[in-house]
């Protein structure tokens, strides 16, 4: 029985709740919140950044050699949906006291990490297998991506209000509660989506090497690596360009993120349109010239209203880089599958994919923390900056990423990988119990 896009869908709700929530205000909170030194925090992430991207391969080539009577994916899903979800709401309720909280904070994102990784990769490894033409991509995208932009929603744009009203633990534990039911509500409809397993295990080493070595991988990772520090960059910037440069309440800041992704979320059926009409990678390539287009207005900036239509613009861009992203990962998966028809790797791909994407992580956390220590920053409940500070926000939110999505664009250039097809081929072997 094939698995209905809906039901697969639904993991998106805990995947982006929790990496988005994270991203945007884990250093927000941390720093200027409860004052933890700017530094110290900073570079407890960076470790951390290392450690998720190590993590990342190591857990898709486990995945793929993983035999049980269940498939490669779904045990891995079911034993690490608690512990992350716990383990996400103590982020937002310290245990320790002010003088502790950076170990406090270096031990949980670590634990957070290795949890999320082995829950979302085997979540994400599933699309290539479960939809093979691109027509079925392009429709199970776009309810991936509607899932995944409420959850984008609830995550970034969700937190201001739930803070700002009831304060930092209720909004962990709200979030917790609705990320770990997406991820089960996955594993109760289970049955449908069971994948093929491997008769025998292949070798890690062999498995990382030919996926490097699959072409347009490079460049596909490098493009992706950096608009998705885009996209990391601009959230964990918000809420101090919100509060510092346009002086934004909490409502405010709540619109000005919900605009972005509720934008994403309208555009979703003409992205989809627009890839079956001219295809993935052409609509890639314009996916990102709209979101360098839509950063440039943070450098000039000064009110609400130029905020909100800015990250509207983001949000045309966003939702064709969302809807594109998986499907010409699984472009490369087919072509690789085609070359090597022995092997099956979603994992492996996706390990590497989200290797090289935290190191992002760590770029980004080591830019803000450059920029920011530079221009002389201090946390204030006012919303006081210097002018040297200021200029320093508009950098985060316009500069850098601009320079980013260029690069990414050239690099994109020349990917050169067939497409996926337009109509049914031969369905996946089913599922091979252990």
């Amino acid at each position: 029985m094939r698995a209905h896009p809906m039901v697969y869908s639904l993991g998106n709700l805990g995947t982006n709740i929790f990496a988005q929530a994270f991203a945007t205000f884990a250093l927000f909170f941390y720093v200027d919140h409860l004052r933890a030194a700017l530094g110290p925090i900073t570079f407890a992430l960076g470790v951390q950044s290392v450690w998720h991207a190590v993590l990342n391969p190591l857990i898709g080539v486990l995945s793929d050699r993983t035999r049980t009577r269940w498939g490669r994916r779904l045990p891995y899903i079911a034993g690490g949906t608690i512990p992350l979800g716990l383990v996400f709401f103590l982020l937002w309720h310290p245990l320790v006291p002010h003088n502790a909280l950076v170990g406090y904070f270096f031990i949980l994102v670590v634990l957070f990490d290795a949890l999320y990784l082995v829950v979302v990769i085997n979540w994400t490894s599933l699309f290539p297998e479960l939809f093979t033409t691109l027509e079925d991509r392009a429709y199970a995208a776009r309810w991936r991506q509607f899932v995944g932009i409420l959850g984008l929603m609830i995550g970034v744009a969700l937190p201001p209000l739930l803070y700002g009203h009831w304060g930092w633990t209720i909004m962990g534990a709200i979030l917790a509660v609705i990320g770990t039911g997406g991820f089960l509500a996955v594993l109760v409809s289970h049955g449908p989506m069971r994948t093929m397993t491997p008769q025998k295990p292949a070798p890690w080493l062999p498995l990382v090497r030919k996926s490097l070595r699959q072409p347009g991988f490079i460049r596909y990772l490098t493009a992706n690596f950096l608009i998705q520090f885009v996209l990391l960059l601009i959230p964990g910037v918000m809420p101090f360009y919100g509060k510092y440069v346009l002086h934004l309440r909490h409502s405010q800041l709540t619109i000005l993120l919900a605009a972005t992704f509720g934008t994403a979320l309208l555009v979703l059926y003409p992205w989809s349109w627009m890839i079956r009409r001219v295809g993935t990678q052409k609509s890639f390539r314009l996916a990102m010239i709209l979101l360098g287009i839509a950063v440039v207005p943070f450098g000039i900036i000064h009110h609400f209203i130029g905020g909100l239509l800015t990250m509207v613009g983001i949000g045309i861009g966003l939702g064709g880089f969302l809807t594109l992203v998986d499907i010409v990962m699984a472009e490369l998966i087919d072509d690789q599958a085609r070359r090597h028809p022995d092997l099956r790797k979603e994992g492996t791909f996706y390990g590497i994919n989200g290797f090289v994407l935290r190191l992002g992580t760590t770029l980004e956390a080591a830019v803000i923390y450059e920029v920011l220590h530079v221009t002389g920053y201090h946390p204030n409940s006012e919303g006081l900056a210097s002018a040297s500070v200021l200029w320093g926000l508009r950098w985060l939110m316009g500069g850098a990423p601009l320079l980013a999505i260029i690069l990414a664009i050239l690099v994109f250039r020349r990917f050169g990988i067939p497409e996926s097809p337009r109509h049914v081929i031969a369905p996946l072997a089913p599922e091979r119990n252990g």
